[in-house]
């Protein structure tokens, strides 16, 4: 059975975007698979592969890292589920992966960034604050006068993806797919992170998330 080491935080809390973009994958597809928490500072569970970060996914002949990769090395190895529909969603999907790593979750870390702590307990709560704050070259709390003006700013940012969603029901087509399940991270990080309101729940976008928590089940 396939192993997926996952982010984790304080009892059990899984939050990470990229791993949960994989999870939803394997879900949806109906892959079995396990997953193997992992907290900031268990490096050790992952020195097998030589990487720093998780989602890292474990099979019966090596490992994969990186959840791009991830994605191409299930679109490989299970055929029968058609990961990518065609070349067009292949392309897309890659487009998302950068979006949103690269755009939409730097604008999302600083309306969660000074609450991220509360879910996080030990060694992780010194780990989180030291890596962060040399990476923003500040406190944590400097995006606090910031938070309204980032939740708009992401508001606007998805604009496109909401009128795929208003048009279609989701943003594959008329049912999921890998292109939502690339998204749905992001929405899930602030879920369990933050106490913001992301979203009006009137939003289109709100409800395609609510939809897609009902296949991860939580």
């Amino acid at each position: 059975m396939l192993k997926l080491y996952d982010l984790s935080g304080k009892n059990d809390l899984r939050f990470s975007p990229p791993c949960w973009n994989i999870k939803l994958c394997l879900m949806q597809n109906n892959i079995d698979f396990i997953t193997i928490p992992v907290r900031f500072t268990d490096k050790d569970k992952i020195a097998f592969s030589k990487q720093k970060l998780v989602p890292i996914l474990d099979y019966k002949d090596g490992f994969v890292s990186d959840s791009w990769n991830i994605i191409n090395w299930l679109n490989e190895n299970y055929p029968e589920k058609k990961i990518f529909i065609n070349n067009s969603s292949k392309n897309f999907s890659y487009f998302l992966y950068l979006w949103t790593s690269k755009q939409l979750l730097p604008i999302l870390f600083k309306i969660i960034a000074h609450e991220i702590p509360n879910v996080l307990e030990g060694d992780d709560i010194d780990y989180y604050l030291n890596t962060r704050e040399r990476r923003i070259n500040g406190p944590i709390t400097k995006f606090l006068p910031f938070i309204s003006s980032s939740i708009e700013e992401f508001r606007k940012s998805i604009d496109p993806i909401r009128k795929i969603i208003i048009n279609n029901g989701y943003i594959s087509g008329k049912k999921p797919g890998i292109e939502d399940c690339i998204f749905f991270g992001n929405l899930k990080w602030v879920d369990v992170c933050s106490s913001c309101n992301l979203l009006d729940d009137k939003d289109p976008v709100y409800k395609w998330y609510k939809n897609l928590q009902k296949i991860a089940n939580v």
